[in-house]
């Protein structure tokens, strides 16, 4: 009980990590997340909150294509989340665990361009 009252808001809702899923077209492109993890379209994985990331798509014959996966902080369910009973402590949890952070979009979609201009 003592570790749930502890326990920030944002953390006991949707936790530090948050489902992204990756697409393209044509599907079957090779993603490398983070310059580590590796994968093939379409994919859903679970990434950490409290960090930037990045996703490299490659395709023999495609030109190869990188987005970036900014995360933010969720300053209105950080705050309204842990407004009773404990906010500061709450709040704090949040931070310090990734749970106040998020990102904008959970799918993202790549049209992939052949290489040399061909459509």
């Amino acid at each position: 009980m003592g570790l749930l009252m502890l326990s920030g808001c944002g953390f006991l809702l949707h936790g530090e990590k948050q489902n992204i899923t990756f697409d393209s077209k044509p599907p079957g492109v090779t993603v490398t997340l983070d310059n580590a993890t590796q994968f093939t379209t379409p994919h859903t994985i679970a990434l950490t909150r409290s960090s930037n990331h990045q996703a490299l798509f490659k395709k023999e014959g495609y030109e190869t294509q990188r987005i970036f996966i900014k995360h933010e902080f969720l300053i209105g369910p950080a705050i309204v989340g842990n407004i009773l009973p404990l906010f500061p402590v709450g709040l704090a949890i949040d931070v310090m665990t990734g749970a106040a952070w998020g990102f904008e979009r959970d799918y993202h979609a790549v049209d992939m361009t052949k290489s040399g201009g061909q459509p």
